[in-house]
């Protein structure tokens, strides 16, 4: 009996060998990630796309100025939809949330614009750079985030992406300055 156990315990820690050893070779073969790094380059992407758009077809809107302070905003809110937030622009409650963020930072008035985008793909490893280009395409392709795109009244916007998971998010906060009203004076 006791043979018998002591072949069972040396059969089951030469099959754990093989199997850390299967791992072994196996976790060569993987890279390291880093994920702060790659949603970082995804968002410089993203802002590259958006600028480049921009320039092709809102010549004369101008480049949009990346921005730290919405670059924070934007990635706090990529964050809170990566954890639970509604994946809208507008909270529980019906408030523009993005709005209230950049209206808080800069003040009451000027023009604020958001687009957001959420993609789940459990098959691959994320790619900065095909997750940017899908941004940029998928807001291209919709009326909405096309107009915040080439809308002139933005000179400012930041760029945030959270990998949470299998999920993606990126969201783009625009900002411009408030216009005096058509007709109003310039000076005394």
């Amino acid at each position: 009996m006791h043979s018998f156990i002591r072949q069972a315990v040396v059969l089951s820690l030469f099959s754990g060998f093989l199997i850390a050893g299967g791992m072994a070779s196996r976790a060569q073969s993987l890279r390291a990630v880093d994920i702060e790094a790659e949603e970082q380059q995804a968002e410089t992407l993203i802002e590259a796309g958006i600028n480049t758009e921009r320039a092709r077809l809102a010549p004369g809107a101008g480049r949009l100025a990346s921005d730290s302070a919405l670059e924070r905003m934007a990635r706090e809110r990529s964050y809170d939809m990566a954890h639970g937030a509604p994946f809208a622009h507008e909270d529980e409650k019906g408030r523009f949330v993005a709005a209230e963020m950049v209206k808080k930072n800069f003040g009451p008035y000027g023009a604020i614009g958001e687009n957001i985008m959420m993609e789940r793909d459990d098959a691959r490893a994320f790619d900065p750079g095909a997750f940017a280009r899908r941004a940029v395409r998928g807001w291209m392709n919709s009326e909405g985030h096309r107009a915040n795109i080439l809308a002139e009244r933005y000179n400012r916007a930041g760029v945030g992406v959270v990998i949470e998971g299998s999920y993606a998010y990126a969201t783009q906060l625009f900002w411009g300055p408030a216009r005096p009203p058509l007709g109003a004076s310039r000076g005394r």
